[in-house]
């Protein structure tokens, strides 16, 4: 029995050797490798991917099971992109982790362990076999040029000084002072050059330009230098968080104002320029309105550029000015009316400032100012201002007196008695308005006397003259009016005078 024993006792333990180096073989077998180094660096707000590659080199399937231990710091996520794998013989598989990190990570480092574990699924008996892998992610927030805790000056520069010199805060100091140095070579060294070249064009453009843009770089140097030096310090991400948004709100104010700057001083500047030279009022109007809504605009695009890089939904606060914007129109329509007006009459140009005008009221005026909501007159033969909105000036029918020249058409009418010598009346017409020397005599504004209607108890006559200017005609009349009653007399020629007849009937008693 004994004999029998140690054979049976050798072939379980040659089994077992067996089964062993199965597996072992089994595992060789099994392709497993690192794609890529296993320490990244992740911006913050973003992620970065590390990549394992399994091939199943053996006539059995396995089965594949990824795990990963979790992440210990806030702000940090990772996922797989897939847990579990069915490797058949001869099939492979690629094994994706994604770490992300958000603004608001608690620690700059973490670590991880993934555990890979084997299972032939052709021999449920046999004990798995596994792989770790070891990733380490460091986060580094996405804002400058520098990443945080690099002890670097310009961020390439070892500090000179010696330990314990050479520490974050003294370079930071150290860092600082050469911006500072560079924003005053700037300012007291390449300024003064350019300026000296730009004084020999001849336009001043350059100049103005350069004016505008000298303290807003200089700023920008300074707060640019603190911001790269500040990342020299070992920062939380909320710190660099709240950093980045002061210093992008410093750059889109620092933008809009050289916006602003150049509107107002150069481009308004050379509209002021081009107004000069042009004869018409329309551009010396309308600049300054285009001064005031264009500087307006300006401001508020900045202040929404600033809402919206802070992250705020802006589209309520558009649709909110929308409706502010149309409450405003509908409350101020009138003067939105006049305002168009005004920009209508001095693009159209029915009248220009010192033209005499004919008001449908009767009125003859001087155009005296014609302004964005309203338009001053003079009435000329009353002596006072009227102001009139510009909307009625519009739609009104107005005479302009001034166009195309002075000249005016004057009337008398004259009623003589019926029975008086037609042409003798129109003989002595002609001659008294062809004796006035103030009368037109051209050919097609020579004087011209018109039979015009048989009144009540009267023949009317209508003679029209041409005056030179059309402020001359009322007196004109007045003296042609005096001449012809003279005349009249001495040709006695009767003037009408209306007539009535009373009949009276005798009552029957």
């Amino acid at each position: 029995m004994n004999h029998l024993r140690m054979p049976l006792h050798l072939l379980l333990t040659l089994t077992l050797a067996l089964l062993s180096l199965t597996q072992a073989a089994a595992a060789d077998d099994i392709v497993f490798r690192e794609i890529g180094t296993l320490q990244k660096e992740c911006p913050a707000s973003g992620s970065v991917q590390y990549e394992w590659f399994v091939y199943n080199d053996q006539n059995s399937s396995f089965l594949v099971e990824v795990s990963v231990t979790p992440l210990s710091g806030p702000g940090w996520s990772s996922d797989l992109n897939q847990p579990i794998y069915v490797l058949e013989p001869g099939e492979s598989a690629f094994v994706n982790l994604t770490v992300t990190a958000s603004t608001e990570v608690g620690s700059k480092t973490v670590n991880q362990t993934l555990l890979f574990l084997f299972t032939d699924l052709n021999n449920y008996t046999a004990s798995g076999f596994n792989r770790t892998s070891r990733i380490s992610t460091e986060m580094i927030p996405t804002w400058g040029l520098l990443a945080p805790g690099k002890n670097k000056l310009l961020g390439r520069y070892d500090s000179p000084l010696p330990a314990p010199l050479d520490s974050n805060y003294v370079t930071f100091l150290l860092n600082m002072g050469i911006w500072a140095g560079i924003a005053l070579i700037l300012a007291f060294v390449v300024n003064p050059a350019v300026h000296y070249f730009t004084k020999k064009t001849k336009t001043d453009l350059d100049d103005r330009v350069l004016k505008i843009v000298h303290k807003p770089i200089f700023l920008l140097v300074i707060i640019y230098g603190l911001v790269s030096s500040l990342s020299i310090l070992q920062l939380t991400e909320h710190e660099v968080r709240i950093t980045f948004e002061v210093y992008g709100i410093f750059l889109i104010a620092i933008v809009t104002y050289i916006v602003y700057k150049i509107f107002k001083e150069i481009v308004i500047y050379l509209g002021k320029r081009w107004a000069a030279r042009t004869k018409t009022d329309i551009e010396d109007v309308l600049i300054p309105v285009m001064e005031k809504i264009g500087a307006l605009v300006i401001l508020i695009f900045g202040a929404i550029a600033i809402v919206n890089y802070l992250g705020y939904d802006i589209t309520f606060l558009l649709a909110g000015v929308g409706v502010f914007g149309l409450v405003i129109a509908f409350a101020a329509q009138d003067a939105l009316s006049n305002f168009f007006s005004g920009i209508f009459m001095l693009l159209d140009r029915p009248f220009v400032e010192g033209d005499f005008v004919l008001l449908t009221s009767g009125e003859t005026c001087r155009v005296d100012k014609i302004g964005i909501r309203s338009t001053r007159l003079y009435d000329v033969f009353q002596n006072n201002h009227v102001v009139l909105p510009n909307n009625k000036l519009v739609n009104d029918k107005i005479v302009n007196l001034s166009e195309p020249d002075q000249q005016s058409v004057a009337e008398v009418v004259v009623s003589v008695a019926p029975g008086s010598d037609i042409e003798k009346v129109e003989y002595v017409l002609l001659g008294v308005a062809k004796r006035h020397k103030e009368v037109l005599q051209e050919l097609g504004k020579d004087p011209a006397v018109r039979f015009s209607n048989f009144g009540e108890s009267a023949l009317e006559f209508k003679l029209s003259i041409w005056v030179p200017d059309f402020m001359t005609k009322v007196r004109v009349a007045h003296e042609l009016r005096k001449e012809i009653n003279r005349r009249f007399a001495e040709e006695n020629i009767e003037l009408a005078v209306p007539r009535r007849s009373v009949q009276i009937k005798e009552m029957k008693k």
